[in-house]
């Protein structure tokens, strides 16, 4: 039986990658050995007009830019990396599993990451604020020593220009070499004939004029719209082809990453004195009724600054800071591949990024079920409520003036940007308190909650009493006398440190039994139930993962005094689980699982939950 503590999976995951870096490093060494023996390299003499070629220039040679390999890190000589791969592939061939969700983790990762722009590698930023360092060094020099020529400073302003083009032709050999393989030459087009848009209907000819008017419309624009129209022969759906879209996505929107990571720093009040200096600007916009044209006046300011005052290099600056430094953070998916490294970096995007996604998915897909459940009437009263609301919001807009409308629905905007969605995001636990979405369908149940309330009620109409409904007993036998019939249900379980025993559902609370124990506590005691399918909680029973000839999996109890986590049939675990749902009486919450990472990252859990 194989450890599954992190300190065995960081030992795995380093000889995982020992083994293929050497190998990586024989192979490379390999492939030069062959070069220089079939003699495949170029020599100097053909690159002695290099400067005089066309091709010297990346954008006319996109190899330059594309498919571009690290040096490899490795200093060993090749007996010793031999030698220490074998011992590396001894290990992996004792753990091969591990090795495996290590490996299927790094090579995604890597996959992903190579596919970055050119200019986004973080030699080429450091190229560019070395040069621009070296300019203001020799500036400094040139003021400090007036005997000193400007030839120095002539000089690094030529490298920033050579740096600053070289940066130019890797962009376009990147943009020409990836992303484009497919062009069509735009041509003029003949002004179009009536007759060509002719047809016979029922014997008589009539004109298509919405196909004949739209050709002429566009004969007589086609200097400045004819390379919009699109071929629409698409090729079929092809995942590679969807793989690089995603990559333009995310190359292109970097400055709206970092615009975004700075609008969370303001909502979530980082800099109270910035956000601030935000609240009183919107607030004055919004009491001057001049918030749209301030939007459109960012705008023209953005587009004029950008044209004047190009991105300083103070940007580039800060965010190679961020990429060497690890206790930032990071704003922008390429700094994230700079800071962590093309295999490691999906681990650290999951852990900030994945519990939000997370949380935003989960949120929307409840608001979705509660407007289902809004539609259908499942509760309603609080439909009819959430009904009474919109009437009132429709009314307003009928009787009330246009520009009040407009500037209240501005007003509940910053409101929900400088109050309720700080809270909601300081404090997720209160998120749905400080939601408007909830507050127009308060206690319109979810799905989950709903079918909890469903199974409460189906508890409640099988156990009434038709007694209940009858003419007292003429024998005069007070209700209260008479025998109570108390249904109890028994299921087989394992716990942690008591071994085999049984699992008792009666009407009052939860029982366990077993040979050396007993105990016992009332649903009023009861503050929480978990179906845990994490691994890492059922390490816990390794050894006891099977009762009778069915699988046995995790229920956990917590009681305000007390914990209690049996294993139980699969099957068994949901007739116990809705029993106390309905039994009880207690209003439930529905919660997500808080998986025990122990140690071990969320992807790599994750794989090992699907190889199981």
């Amino acid at each position: 039986m194989s450890a599954t503590n992190p300190e065995a999976e960081a030992e795995a995951e380093l000889h995982a990658n020992s083994l293929f870096e050497t190998i990586a490093s024989l192979k490379a060494r390999a492939k030069a050995k062959t070069q220089e023996i079939l003699h495949i390299r170029k020599s100097s003499s053909q690159r002695e007009f290099a400067d005089e070629d066309i091709f010297s220039d990346p954008a006319f040679d996109p190899a330059q830019a594309l498919d571009k390999k690290s040096p490899s890190k490795n200093g060993k000589t090749t007996s010793e990396s031999v030698t220490d791969g074998l011992k590396d592939a001894k290990y992996l061939l004792s753990h091969p599993r591990r090795v495996m969700r290590s490996k299927a983790t790094h090579v995604a990762a890597e996959k992903i990451g190579s596919a970055r722009h050119p200019i986004q590698i973080l030699n080429r930023d450091e190229e560019l604020i070395d040069a621009h360092d070296h300019l203001a060094q020799a500036a400094a020099d040139g003021d400090s020593d007036s005997t000193l020529d400007g030839e120095e400073v002539n000089d690094a302003c030529d490298r920033i220009l050579q740096v600053e083009n070289q940066r130019e032709s890797l962009q376009t050999a990147w943009i020409l070499g990836r992303h484009v393989n497919r062009v069509k030459a735009v041509r003029s087009v003949s002004r179009p004939e009536q007759s060509d848009f002719t047809i016979i209907n029922d014997g008589e000819p009539r004109v298509q004029w919405e196909r004949y008017l739209g050709k002429l419309a566009l004969y007589h624009t086609q200097g400045f719209t004819l390379q919009y129209v699109d071929d629409f022969k698409s090729p079929p759906f092809d995942l590679e082809d969807l793989a690089r879209i995603i990559e333009r996505l995310t190359i292109t929107s970097a400055p709206w990453q970092t615009f975004l990571m700075k609008v969370r720093d303001i909502y979530t009040w980082k800099d109270p004195r910035s956000t601030a200096k935000c609240a009183i600007l919107f607030w004055t916009l919004w009491y001057t009724e001049h918030i749209v044209g301030s939007l459109w006046f960012w705008i023209i300011y953005s587009s004029i600054r950008s044209k004047l005052q190009p991105s300083s290099v103070e940007r580039i600056r800060e965010s190679v800071a961020r990429s060497f430094d690890r206790e930032k953070r990071v704003q922008a998916w390429g700094e994230l591949l700079q800071q962590h490294g093309k295999q490691n970096w999906i681990e650290p995007l999951l852990d900030d990024l994945g519990p939000h996604i997370q949380r935003q998915l989960g949120d929307l897909a409840d608001f979705l079920e509660i407007l289902t459940n809004f539609h259908r009437h499942e509760r309603p009263k609080k439909t009819t409520a959430s009904l009474f609301f919109f009437a009132s919001c429709l009314t307003v807009t009928l009787f009330a003036d246009m520009a009040f409308c407009v500037k209240f629905v501005w007003f509940i905007a910053g409101v929900g940007f400088f109050f309720t969605y700080p809270i909601a995001t300081r404090y997720p636990k209160y998120r749905l308190l400080v939601s408007p979405w909830r507050w127009m369908f308060w206690a319109i149940p979810t799905h989950a909650e709903l079918a909890i309330l469903r199974l409460q009620e189906k508890a409640a109409i099988r156990d009434a009493d038709p007694k209940e409904f009858e003419l007292p007993h003429p024998d005069g036998l007070d209700k209260a006398e008479q025998p109570q019939s108390g249904e109890t249900h028994s299921f087989d379980i394992h716990h942690e440190t008591g071994g085999r025993g049984k699992l008792i559902i009666s009407r009052s609370g939860i029982a366990y039994t077993s040979v050396t124990e007993q105990q016992s506590w009332p649903f009023s005691s009861l503050a929480e139930m978990c179906k845990s399918d994490d691994p890492d909680t059922e390490s816990v029973f390794r050894n006891f993962r099977r009762l009778g000839s069915r699988s046995g999996v995790v229920l956990h109890f917590t009681f305000f005094s007390a914990e209690l986590r049996v294993l139980v049939h699969t099957a068994d675990r949901n007739r116990v689980f809705n029993l106390v749902l309905a039994w009880s009486g207690l209003k439930w919450q529905s919660l997500q699982i808080e998986r025990r990472r122990g140690g071990r990252g969320n992807l790599d859990t994750a794989i090992k939950r699907a190889l199981r």
